[in-house]
């Protein structure tokens, strides 16, 4: 049975990278009908050309999706012209933004650039925190190895670098955080004001997080079954000091001393058992549907740094993890089924073991205190 002829003209099938944009404009509401059409022809021209420069977001990360099946295909990707001016470099000013991951703290550095050329950058460095809003505000004029040394210095300990991100998310994320600090009640940093220029325009509407827009995209069941292996993502310096608070720590171990009946020694093998499911009721506890949310857009964010350091495959393993969070309930496909979830109380109760020499503390409750006076004893009436 042959398949149904595209209701695309040949011309715009078979749009080149000169071709392809135009093609889109002219597709309007179908746009995306038009990318899905191109992957299926294998037009590698024009879906590398719209996943690169299409104003129009969806048919963007439809490409970049394309790109992930055309690679799986063994079809290579052109690389894009570049264009050199006879006229030399402009002399506008020119916009860049850049981020450092969440440190431990969950604290990421956003900096919002600009320069014109053979001139010095003036920048604004901004630390914000999802649950406070705007930590710090520097504002400044640096060169572009200063730059660099800055970024590294604001989140000392971050054991990755700095990567560039969309200027309009950039301002975009610190505004919410301003908003965010505003909805507390507090004063926020000063500094703001003598930033207005690079902090504006906003978008008109927020724009998509720039680690959706990489086409990292797999079926639900792919994705489960992938995130059940996931615990080794720990091993990642943007996830390596990533642990549950001291309290859900201290509450899996007190949960564990329950079990232990005072005065006896319990069987090693046994303490193994209840500790391990300790560690899976606890994920479950842990990770509520707010704290998955906030953890998400974390990843998300960390996500782009090793996208840029360890490319598709590890990043693809990321989204299974993400969208497999996204999916998590209570009853059906729980927390502690994530292995990179049930991560964090291993690894937690891992470091407790190497800080008490291969021993670990688990409070059991004091034995309740046995009677000592005998019961009266009935007697017969005189």
């Amino acid at each position: 049975m042959t398949e149904p002829k595209s209701d695309f003209s040949d011309a715009a099938l078979g749009a080149d990278a000169d071709r392809a944009l135009s093609a889109l404009d002219e597709a309007g509401a179908r746009a995306i009908d038009l990318v899905n059409a191109w992957i299926k022809a294998n037009n590698a021209a024009a879906i590398a050309e719209t996943a690169e420069r299409a104003k129009n977001t969806a048919a963007k990360k439809a490409a970049r999706r394309g790109l992930n099946v055309l690679k799986s295909r063994g079809i290579k990707i052109p690389e894009r012209k570049k264009t050199a001016s006879l006229t030399g470099p402009k002399s506008e000013e020119s916009y860049e933004a850049w981020m450092m991951p969440p440190d431990t703290a969950g604290s990421t550095l956003i900096v919002i650039t600009s320069h014109a050329p053979a001139s010095r950058y003036r920048a604004v460095f901004t630390i914000v925190h999802r649950g406070f809003g705007v930590q710090r505000v520097d504002i400044g004029e640096v060169s572009q190895s200063q730059l660099r040394e800055s970024m590294t210095r604001a989140l000392p300990g971050a054991q990755y670098r700095p990567i560039k991100i969309p200027v309009e998310w950039a301002r975009s994320r610190i505004a919410e955080a301003r908003k965010r600090h505003a909805e507390r009640g507090v004063p926020e940093p000063l500094g703001f004001s003598s930033a207005k220029s690079l902090l504006e325009p906003l978008p008109a509407s927020p724009p998509t997080h720039p680690f959706d827009d990489e086409g990292l995209e797999l079926a639900d069941e792919d994705a489960r079954e992938m995130a059940k292996e996931s615990a080794a993502l720990h091993a990642l310096p943007e996830f390596r000091g990533w642990f549950p608070t001291r309290a859900a720590v201290e509450e899996m171990l007190a949960k564990v001393g329950e079990t232990v009946t005072p005065g006896e020694q319990p069987d090693p093998d046994e303490m193994r058992k209840k500790l391990e499911a300790e560690v899976v009721a606890a994920t479950d506890r842990y990770f509520s549907p707010e704290r998955r949310a906030d953890l998400v857009a974390s990843m998300k964010d960390s996500g782009l740094s090793i996208l840029a350091r360890d490319g598709e495959q590890k990043a693809l393993e990321l989204a299974a993890v993400i969208k497999s969070i996204e999916n998590c309930g209570l009853i059906t496909d729980p927390p502690h089924e994530i292995g990179f979830l049930k991560g964090f109380f291993d690894k937690a109760v891992s470091l407790l073991l190497a800080q008490g020499g291969g021993s670990l503390r688990i409070p059991v409750p004091a034995r309740k205190p046995e009677a000592l006076a005998e019961p009266e004893s009935k007697t017969s009436g005189p």
